[in-house]
């Protein structure tokens, strides 16, 4: 499986430092202790998270050990092609994982298989996440796009045809780094541009599917992205929540919008999707919501064989949003 390294020898936020000095692993822990009773930021009933040892625990069990990531803060991030030849669209596709892990079958293989199918290559994000910190996965997230962007030529992609699709926390990577990141410049002291960092990161179209997209009733979440010396107090709490809530950045003229999302998702609430659609349309945003009875949180591909224990989904109605997302995507992207 090819995998495309996004950045150079100078990747900025890297450093030797070691991972397992600021974590707290309990290797005793099983998934039931990490999801129940040290769930972290998966605990949405509290504003500030004290116990992080469960969320430290499933990344060393998860990430680090099978060594999709290092022990070390000198991860190198990378997108997997798959490319449908004579294809001119194509989709940067951003697992989900709650910034902890990357669910990178569920919602990148799988999803990128039904995208090849329907005659749209796409490329799956291997972003950097916890413990790395704001501003690194959405840094990660801009590169990939212009990395895309400058290479498409050689993949004999349209460079307007360029779509943006994540789920979950992979939905509000996409959505912070397309609405509030932009074509912004990174801030790494000692960083040095190159002529990918110069390319355009805008998109022509984004799917956005279960996203977590405010944060104002969900702030543990936070505590996956950002430090808890910047989340000590409620009023600090607020204002980052604020800061990455995305309806408070959308402009006129930003790119179409799919959003999809199930009424039982215990996760995140569907009423948070349906009040970002109010926003985006009062923009005058193109866009397109779909809401399923059932489905759950995390169907991602909607492959069974992918099914979570810990979030067990009816695929029976839900499954049908790779086709509905399908025929978006071709009604906006010509």
């Amino acid at each position: 499986m090819d995998k495309l390294k996004i950045w150079g020898e100078n990747i900025p936020y890297n450093s030797a430092a070691s991972k397992l000095d600021i974590m707290e692993i309990h290797e005793e822990y099983t998934m039931q202790d990490i999801f129940q009773n040290h769930p972290g930021i998966f605990d949405l009933t509290k504003d500030y998270i004290e116990d992080m040892s469960g969320n430290d625990t499933l990344v060393y069990k998860e990430e680090i050990v099978p060594g999709l990531a290092k022990e070390t803060f000198e991860d190198e991030p990378y997108l997997i092609p798959y490319i449908v030849e004579g294809s001119k669209k194509c989709f940067i596709v951003c697992p989900g994982g709650g910034y902890l892990t990357k669910s990178m079958d569920n919602e990148g293989e799988d999803v990128a298989k039904f995208l090849n199918e329907a005659g749209i290559s796409c490329f799956v994000l291997w972003y950097r996440s916890y413990p790395y910190k704001y501003p690194v996965m959405f840094r990660d997230c801009q590169r990939a796009i212009r990395y895309v962007r400058f290479h498409c030529d050689e993949y004999g992609i349209d460079s307007e045809q360029i779509g943006i699709l994540g789920f979950s926390a992979g939905g509000n990577l996409a959505a912070t780094t397309v609405e509030i990141f932009r074509d912004s410049k990174i801030e790494d002291k000692g960083f040095i541009e190159d002529e990918i960092d110069k390319t355009s990161a805008h998109v022509s179209a984004m799917g956005l599917i279960y996203p977590a997209l405010s944060f104002d009733k969900s702030k543990s979440l936070l505590f996956g992205v950002f430090d808890k010396n910047d989340l000590k107090t409620e009023e600090m709490r607020n204002e980052i929540a604020s800061k990455m809530t995305i309806k408070n950045h959308i402009k006129e003229g930003d790119a179409p919008i799919f959003l999809c999302s199930a009424i039982d998702d215990i996760l995140i609430p569907s009423s948070e999707i349906s009040n970002f659609a109010i926003e985006i349309n009062k923009k005058k945003i193109p866009f397109e919501v779909h809401m399923y009875s059932k489905g759950g949180h995390g169907y991602g591909g909607c492959n069974p064989m992918r099914a979570n224990p810990m979030f067990p989904a009816d695929y029976e109605r839900v499954e049908e949003w790779k086709k509905t997302f399908i025929g978006w995507v071709n009604s906006v992207l010509k």
